[in-house]
């Protein structure tokens, strides 16, 4: 997740008028191509540059040697892993269809979330997953914007769930807080920030006046439609449970990565570092935070005591499980009739 859904609002304009029936309102002029453009290939040049000097550094050999001789039990655990997040996540997102009104079966959302994690590892945008879940959603229930909604919703809470661990963590660890705290402070303000301007009526009311052009659009129909489902408020307690959930099973995957190359380092230590690791992520200047991940796990866990090329190790063995379970999303989706 990154701090782009709300870039999700232009590919979601088809699905909401064909499927609401709405009228089209009036929508913002596209982005000239340069700037689409660059946005697609800076952050794989990133990535790939942190990765340069990270393997230059620390050597790409040990770290190759490592993942070679990975456990493969704790790889089976951790891809397992990786589906029990999947699991929680399509649990979360029913949950807000079902404050939407709409009843989607939890094996069709785990599909989609899966077909979408493909996507994400795939594509050099990390809102092509997106798209298709809201797509398809859209076309099972007929109604896009509420479709559009929960997906974005979905998103907003987890990341300020996951933001809040981050801060608490950072809590704990002083000694990190100087380094990476305005960071993960400005993650927090940005969801605490957009949640709060979507749940309230009148904040949105008070915008619409200010930008009347903005009333009848795409996006403050979506936005309407998820400030009515934040109005749920069991509902929304129980997907913040459940994103509390999701990320600890990030941490337990986190974990069982350093389990499989028999690196020395305590679930306790991973439960502190990985969720700020995490929000470091959702800033997004990398593809899918390649790079960005492999440096913080050098400097919070080499900072404990663990070896760099270890660090490294482990970090790439957490995408290669998430990227290896995500093929079968895939295989899914080339196969849909």
């Amino acid at each position: 997740m990154a701090l782009a859904e709300t870039n999700l609002m232009r590919p979601v304009v088809i699905k909401a008028h064909a499927s609401d029936g709405a009228r089209h309102p009036s929508t913002p002029s596209p982005k000239p191509a340069w700037r689409r453009t660059a946005g697609l290939i800076v952050r794989p040049v990133v990535s790939i540059a942190l990765l340069g000097v990270i393997f230059w550094k620390f050597g790409a050999g040990s770290v190759w040697q490592m993942l070679l001789a990975a456990s493969p039990a704790w790889l089976a655990a951790g891809a397992g892993l990786v589906i029990l997040a999947l699991v929680v996540s399509a649990w979360k997102w029913q949950l807000l269809l079902q404050a939407h009104g709409l009843n989607v079966p939890g094996r069709r959302l785990f599909t989609s979330y899966l077909i979408g994690l493909f996507f994400n590892n795939f594509l050099p945008s990390n809102i092509g997953g997106d798209v298709v879940r809201v797509h398809d959603v859209a076309k099972y229930t007929g109604r896009g914007t509420a479709a559009a909604a929960s997906v974005i919703g979905e998103r907003l809470l987890a990341g300020l769930a996951l933001a809040i661990t981050a801060a608490v963590a950072l809590v704990v660890s002083a000694g990190a807080s100087s380094q990476v705290g305005s960071s993960v402070g400005i993650v927090l303000a940005v969801f605490v920030a957009l949640i709060g301007l979507i749940a309230s009526a009148r904040v949105r009311a008070a915008l619409g006046r200010l930008v009347p052009r903005a009333r009848d659009s795409v996006f403050a129909r979506v936005a309407g439609q998820m400030g009515e489902a934040f109005g749920d408020r069991s509902a929304v307690g129980k997907v913040m449970v459940l994103s509390f959930a999701f990320h600890a099973v990030v941490v337990l995957l986190g974990w069982a990565t350093f389990a499989a190359i028999g690196a020395p380092v305590s679930l306790g230590a991973c439960f502190l570092y990985i969720p700020i690791i995490s929000a470091i992520q959702l800033i997004p200047v990398s593809l899918n935070g390649l790079g960005v991940r492999e440096g913080a796990y050098v400097f919070f866990f080499g900072s404990a005591g663990l070896a760099a090329s270890q660090a490294v190790a482990a970090s790439l063995l957490f995408g290669i499980l998430v990227t290896a379970v995500s093929l079968a999303g895939g295989v899914l989706f080339a196969t849909r009739r």
